[in-house]
């Protein structure tokens, strides 16, 4: 067979440590657990009593084997830690539906090894003992017999329809009146060739035909089935990607929501100052609980569809998991110390305001200020490392543009590179200036001077905020822009041509064309007359010696040879057979001709898709990028210097909408991501290039990266 047919593990009989398993003698399991209303009719059927003897090997009260969950490394506590190859694995061990698929296989060819069966040599031995007694009053007119008889044989098929028998047979009577014994022996020759109907190889063979070609059908569907599983459980729509991407929106939102709390606590700091009305401080308020809300909807969310995924691999769902997230990797847009700092940074700030109309004693502004001395200088360490990121920004950029690459993003980005360049020795200074700027002001802490150093103070936290934020947005900027779909290099032509010569079920529709046009040749054979030309030959033992069972002669023989004749008048049920033949034969064509359609039409719609999702994906870019800076300028407008009552009125509605941009913008991120990686597998399922190794896993599937060289001929969807 086709290495393209390989389907990996044969052995029909689940692994031992699959909790599919059977730890029982299958020709002789126990009696398992019953309804207790359905045992009553195991016991009593009707007015009968049942049998007895249903618990001769035992009875069990388990249906799952004991131990299956400790082959998984889990205790029932101790969280079963998953990636997308562990996954696949865990479920083609456990996963009924793949053990359902591979024991389809195993029945199609157990119905073909009887196919083959009716061409082998079939022996068959039977024999009898029969006593009898006749008459009575004693001899002579009561009889007493004893009548053993033998028969030994076979049979043999042919391929051109004739039917071979070979019997061997004896019979040994005593009578025990005169003591008298005989024993005779015969053997029989009979063949049989049909002329007509049910002759030739066409017709005697096609039953063996479609029963080999039914196992090739059966294997190929296994072998698509393969790659179908492991894209559902990995990547596809309810597997491990699909998890990945919930489990990334409830970051997200957990993410929003600690902003969210940080900016009310913030507007309560500002209220408390008269800085803020109560009616922004409610606005923020019910954004908060929106939050919280969604951060329940987006737990739940997860932990439905973690349970969903565990059906797929045959597992409980009582069975606690934990993701593998690396692949999540790339969405985390800020470095997690810098994050840290900005928190710490924030809640300075809140304290600080929280001493308004009263400010600290001198030793604890001085305090103060050593803290956020502290803090600031932790700032450039940050810098640093965004502009070390972006110096891989800087070596995408200078590759050439990839076919099909929107030449407006591109240079969208090259403006913004351009722009955080140009931002980076600008912050730098500024940062020495915003340090010189503290220690300055701690130095002049005076007496007389507390109010003005706490004012001081306050205002160098919102610079240093301020700049901590340009870092941030730098940083979000150029991780956002690292984040980079694999290349899918192909084109249409080349991947229908691809398709169709590759595709399983394709290969199995374009077999079934032929199966359905030897079937109008069989089903106009059955309309001919039966002729059979039967010839036997029967050699017995001499009958006039009745002790010698081997001493064959033609005296005791019969032989024969003719000719069996039935006409075809009585044909119609041949004929209706005969004429739906026919129309099977053209509906096999035309769902041929619509299955290669519809694979025409699912190359171009993933083709299409993966165009449009690539679009997307750019398009959720841009339009995190443009939260990102909508959150930063809403939050520079809240702490700057203009007029609160007239600013904040709109900063407090542009602050929440930033807020729900920047989540819905991470989300979209997030989901075109995933959504066209789900999509680039479909293509390579679509193709039938998708390949798997022995284990089920695959060897074809890992992404091009995207400054990879183009493809040439397909393989294409990599």
């Amino acid at each position: 067979m086709s290495p393209q047919y390989d389907i990996g593990r044969t052995r029909v009989e689940p692994a031992p440590f699959s909790r599919l398993a059977d730890p029982f003698d299958p020709d002789a399991p126990p009696k398992p657990p019953d309804d207790l209303a359905s045992a009553r009719f195991m016991a009593h059927p009707y007015k009968l009593r049942g049998a007895s003897g249903w618990e001769k090997n035992g009875v069990t009260n388990v249906i799952e084997p004991p131990g299956w969950q400790e082959a998984l490394g889990i205790d029932g506590t101790t969280p079963l830690k998953l990636n997308q190859e562990s996954a696949t694995e865990i479920g083609l061990v456990n996963s009924r539906e793949y053990q359902t698929a591979l024991e389809n296989v195993y029945l199609q060819a157990l119905a073909l090894t009887l196919n083959r069966f009716d061409f082998d040599v079939k022996w068959y031995g039977r024999g009898s003992n029969t006593f009898t007694n006749a008459g009575s009053g004693g001899f002579p007119t009561e009889t007493n017999t004893l009548n053993p008889t033998s028969d030994f044989g076979f049979t043999k098929g042919f391929a051109a329809g004739g039917q071979l028998l070979v019997d061997f047979a004896n019979a040994f009577v005593f009578e025990y009146a005169g003591g008298s014994a005989s024993l005779h022996s015969n053997i029989a020759f009979t063949l049989t060739q049909p002329l007509l109907r049910n002759a030739g190889r066409q017709v005697r063979l096609e039953s063996l035909t479609q029963g080999e070609r039914g196992v090739l059908y059966a294997v190929r569907d296994y072998a698509r089935f393969r790659k179908q599983f492991w894209a559902g459980v990995a990547v596809q729509s309810g597997g491990y990607l699909d998890l990945l991407l919930a489990l990334q929106t409830v970051r997200n939102t957990r993410a929003n929501l600690q902003r969210q709390q940080e900016t009310y606590a913030l507007y309560k700091e500002l209220f408390r100052g008269g800085r803020a009305s109560v009616v922004e401080l409610d606005q923020f308020f019910q954004s908060y609980l929106t939050a919280r809300s969604a951060v329940l909807d987006a737990d739940i969310a997860l932990q439905s569809a973690q349970d969903a995924f565990k059906l797929r691999l045959g597992l409980p769902p009582r069975i606690p998991v934990e993701l593998d997230d690396a692949l999540l990797s790339r969405f985390v847009l800020t470095d997690p110390a810098a994050d840290k700092l900005r928190d710490d940074l924030e809640a300075f700030q809140r304290a600080r305001l929280a001493e308004l109309g009263a400010a600290p004693p001198v030793a604890d502004l001085k305090a103060q200020y050593a803290a956020l001395r502290g803090l600031a200088g932790q700032i450039p360490a940050a810098l640093e490392k965004a502009v070390a990121e972006r110096e891989s920004w800087t070596r995408r950029l200078e590759r050439p543009a990839r076919p099909g690459e929107d030449p407006e993003q591109r240079d969208r980005a090259r403006s913004a590179h351009e722009t955080l360049i140009g931002q980076a020795p600008e912050l730098a200074a500024d940062m020495k200036k915003l340090v010189a700027r503290i220690d300055r002001h701690r130095d002049g802490v005076t007496e007389k001077e507390r109010l003005p150093a706490w004012e001081a103070l306050v205002e160098d936290t919102k610079q240093a905020l301020t700049l901590l934020d340009a870092v941030l947005a730098a940083q979000t900027q150029t991780r956002i822009y690292l984040i980079e779909l694999p290349d899918v290099t192909v084109r249409e032509a080349d991947a229908l041509t691809y398709a169709k010569e590759n595709r399983l079920d394709l290969q199995n529709a374009l077999g079934a064309i032929t199966d359905t046009w030897r079937q109008v040749t069989v089903a106009a054979n059955a309309l001919k007359a039966d002729l059979n030309l039967v010839a036997t030959a029967s050699p017995g033992t001499n009958p006039a010696v009745t002790t010698r069972a081997f001493d064959f002669s033609t005296k005791g023989g019969d032989y024969s040879v003719g000719i069996q004749f039935d006409s075809p008048l009585n044909r119609v049920a041949e004929r209706n057979t005969y004429r739906a033949s026919l129309i099977t034969y053209q509906r096999a064509k035309r769902s041929y001709m619509a299955l290669s359609d519809q694979i025409e039409q699912q190359i171009r719609q993933d083709l299409r898709v993966l165009a449009r999702l690539r679009l997307g994906f750019e398009i959720s870019r841009q339009q995190l990028l443009s939260a990102a800076r909508q959150y930063e300028n809403a939050r520079l407008t809240l702490l700057g210097p203009r007029d609160r009552r007239t600013a904040n009125d709109t900063t407090t509605l542009n602050l929440l909408q930033a807020l729900t941009n920047v989540l819905a913008a991470r989300n979209a991120l997030a989901t075109s991501y995933i959504n066209y990686e789900q999509q680039r597998i479909q293509l390579l399922l679509d193709l039938e290039e998708l390949q798997l190794d022995q284990q089920g896993l695959p060897t074809n599937a890992a992404p091009r990266p995207a400054d990879a060289a183009p493809a040439g001929a397909p393989p294409p969807a990599r």
